[in-house]
């Protein structure tokens, strides 16, 4: 008689409060909240899709019903919040490669090995196995046991996403960059060249610079040699220690401690791989930060901007997991600084996926009346999204050529972007009345 495979489970605390355990047993992953948490018509929130602030009832539901799409998943899925806590590609491997247990090599294990730095102020940690709720205690095997996986190993983290990068602190001095000592948050965001080639990491920092220029709130950014991650030789020596690396400030790291955070695949119950879904999705996001959000419609102004500046630049990869909301009080959501922008249509190779093909495509032929279009679906006045559009198509004519002779920019990047604020119909918005 085979035996059956023991059950594993996580606490997941939220700031300084156990709010509830994950649990896997049998292929299938759930988040079974605690009663403290569950009970608390004035919680912070996990994730708006879990968690509704002011809605009490609805939350319970939620929370309750062992099947609902936020809290279940199979197949050793984590539930959608979870896994978009998820890095992808380089750093997934560097995680998974510090599990000593094969079983925990997983999306479960992984996400325990960066449990105690990730994303917004969650933690994931090895649970106690003598503190599991009776509810937790249901879900484990019938005649197999109870289980922790390793805990997080020393200096990891996680980082949503498929671009190589590293989670680092700034060091003492303000002039090197690295691992921070055990016990604190990295505070900064590496986004890594490739070989010998950071042209990459050139075009993010100049797009995002003009961004700014055109009104786009963006995470604080400079670019630094990479001789200045002074706890990652190796990486150095791969990498090649004059090429640049594009330093981000976090800005889930406040001063009294971690800022919650979600992107909006979390938010709107999508998994990682649903980032590209549709209108419909983008209308649901904008209606949630017009009716929970916390800085009103200053969001849904900023929100059209930045829809705008990547349609300018030539970002084909504005895709839901690029667009976040913090909780600054820790129950509503308000717009995140942006990230993530790049001149896609200047990458090596672009012309090889399909998906931003076809996303650019679409964005050459939008008008102004594409955003009042959205607007309107969402409920929203059309005039908001017009003189938000009008103003980032101004401001991006007016100082973006400029600013591009004053930088070292890649010239496949500048002849794309000049290309795009000639002969874009959305680009002429600016000269008219």
């Amino acid at each position: 008689m085979s035996i059956a495979p023991a059950s594993r489970y996580l606490e997941v605390w939220l700031h300084e409060l156990h709010v509830g355990w994950l649990c896997e047993a049998d292929r299938v992953t759930r988040f079974v909240a605690t009663e403290q948490y569950g009970m608390d018509a004035q919680r912070s929130t996990l994730s708006f899709s879990m968690t509704v602030p002011g809605a009490d009832q609805i939350t319970r539901q939620i929370l309750t019903n062992q099947y609902d799409p936020a809290i279940y998943r199979e197949r050793r899925d984590l539930p959608p919040f979870f896994a978009g806590l998820m890095p992808e590609g380089t750093l997934r491997s560097r995680l998974a490669a510090t599990r000593t247990d094969a079983g925990d090599m997983d999306a479960f294990g992984i996400l325990a090995a960066a449990g105690e730095d990730l994303p917004g102020a969650v933690r994931v940690v090895p649970a106690d196995l003598h503190r599991l709720s009776p509810t937790a205690l249901q879900y484990k095997h019938v005649r197999g046991g109870a289980t922790a996986p390793e805990g997080a190993f020393p200096g990891a983290a996680s980082l949503s996403g498929v671009q190589d990068k590293l989670a680092l602190s700034v060091l003492p001095g303000w002039q090197q960059y690295g691992v921070p000592s055990k016990g604190k948050l990295t505070n900064v965001i590496a986004k890594l060249p490739r070989p010998e080639d950071d042209s990459q990491v050139m075009n993010e920092y100049v797009c995002m610079k003009l961004a700014s220029l055109a009104g786009v709130e963006i995470a604080p950014c400079k670019l630094v040699s990479m001789s200045d991650l002074r706890d990652h030789p190796d990486l150095v020596a791969e990498l090649g220690a004059s090429t640049q690396t594009l330093l981000l400030d976090r800005f889930d790291r406040g001063t009294t401690g971690p800022i919650h955070m979600e992107d909006a695949c979390q938010l709107l119950t999508l998994m990682p791989a649903q980032k590209y879904s549709g209108l419909d999705q983008i209308t649901t996001f904008i209606r949630i930060l017009d009716r929970f959000g916390q800085r009103g419609i200053e969001d849904i102004r900023q929100f059209f901007i930045r829809l705008a500046v990547n349609t300018l630049i030539g970002n084909a990869d504005a895709h839901l997991k690029n667009f976040s909301v913090l909780y600054r009080n820790r129950s509503h959501p308000e717009l995140s600084p942006a990230y993530d922008i790049v001149c896609t249509a200047a990458l090596p190779g672009y012309k090889g996926f399909s998906k931003n093909v076809a996303i650019d495509r679409t964005q050459q032929s939008e008008t102004l009346e594409t955003y009042i279009t959205l607007a309107t679906k969402a409920g929203l006045a059309g005039r908001i999204a017009k003189a938000a559009v009008r103003f980032a198509v101004g401001k991006a004519q007016e100082t973006w050529l400029n600013a591009m002779s004053d930088m070292e920019v890649p010239d496949m990047v500048r002849q794309t972007i000049e290309h795009r604020l000639a002969v874009l119909p959305l680009a002429k918005v600016w000269m008219r009345s």
